[in-house]
């Protein structure tokens, strides 16, 4: 079976090395969840959706979080990390 879900949502705060990842279950949550999170994010925090993460070397390294209400608590989190 081929995976052909291929939607990452990255949660980065601006000027700071590495990310937080999820990788969405299908089309209709890569749609959705960057709006929720453009609500909640802090103004320093950048959501961006990527296709293939790996090769985007300016987000590196990912922490990917399989659980999209963990991944949300921590991508509106990411403005309190000191």
């Amino acid at each position: 079976m081929t995976d052909n879900n291929r939607f990452y949502i990255i949660a980065k705060k601006f000027n700071e090395v590495g990310c937080i990842a999820y990788k969405c279950k299908n089309l209709i949550e890569a749609k959705s969840v960057p709006n929720t999170l453009e609500a909640i994010r802090a103004k320093d925090v950048q959501i961006v959706i990527l296709d293939d993460p790996e090769i985007y070397s300016e987000y590196a390294p990912y922490k990917y979080i399989d659980n999209l209400r963990e991944f949300m608590n921590q991508a509106g989190n990411l403005n309190l990390s000191i």
